[in-house]
């Protein structure tokens, strides 16, 4: 029993992620970092309201801060898979070094694929519309191919440049 068990959670796919490590030239303590992300999300997320409602964690003793996003997939030619791709983006602090990790990808629209893995064919049960899923999966995952990495230079943005209270008055 136990073994079946191993067995049938080892096949289940691994959703996909994007990962990059930043270091910089001089020791900045990790408190320092998360602080500069931290209050530049208040704007980012245009005020508090919306910052509570995306942040999942935010813990400076740890040197962690893990929010929601999400990015518009439309690939065209009124197709039924116009929709949405919702994701986490976990930045991890230390001093002089950060690890920012966007996670947990979810394609919602009239036609979803649902949770984004890295099977290279299309994973889910949906027995309708499967020929087009199958080619759709393929085309969403190169869409993110390309324009995740582009996301990674706005947080490294808002945390390389250090915040008013760190300027020398």
């Amino acid at each position: 029993m136990i073994i079946c068990l191993l067995l049938n959670f080892s096949s289940f796919s691994q959703s996909i992620e994007f990962e990059k490590i930043t270091e910089i030239d001089s020791i900045v303590a990790k408190e320092i970092l998360f602080n500069r992300l931290s209050s530049r999300l208040y704007e980012y997320f245009d005020g508090q309201n919306n910052y509570e409602k995306n942040i999942i964690q935010s813990d400076k003793d740890l040197g962690v801060i893990k929010f929601r996003q999400v990015i518009r997939y439309d690939p065209g030619k009124a197709r039924s898979d116009i929709g949405y791709v919702y994701f986490n983006v976990n930045v991890y602090f230390k001093d002089g070094k950060f690890r920012i990790i966007f996670s947990d990808f979810v394609h919602e629209a009239p036609i979803s694929y649902y949770e984004i893995t890295e099977d290279e064919e299309y994973p889910h049960e949906k027995r309708d519309w499967l020929k087009f899923r199958k080619k759709g999966w393929v085309k969403l995952k190169e869409y993110l191919e390309i324009e995740m990495p582009k996301k990674f230079p706005i947080y490294e943005t808002m945390i390389l440049i250090p915040i008013e209270q760190e300027k020398d008055w």
